[in-house]
């Protein structure tokens, strides 16, 4: 098997790829620019809809709009910004 299909064989949707954050979990987002936010914003809505909780985010420095920082989402996330 060449790096091209084992590349194409691990690809995902957004949908699918969140699937694997369970409730307890940590989780590292890039930062600025290399943001993930269609993800991020996906992640979220997977967390409300499959009730997660305790999620811990670990981010730099957030250039988006932190959907998961956003009141009402305190059971599901908790951030730990490490911009000093």
């Amino acid at each position: 098997m060449n790096w091209k299909d084992i590349y194409t064989s691990k690809l995902k949707s957004v949908e699918d790829a969140v699937k694997v954050v369970k409730s307890g979990n940590k989780v590292v987002i890039g930062h600025a620019v290399g943001e993930p936010i269609k993800l991020v914003d996906t992640m979220v809505e997977y967390a409300v809809q499959a009730d997660l909780r305790d999620i811990e985010i670990y981010q730099l420095d957030d250039m988006g709009i932190s959907r998961y920082a956003q009141l009402g989402l305190e059971k599901h996330f908790r951030e730990n910004g490490t911009f000093i």
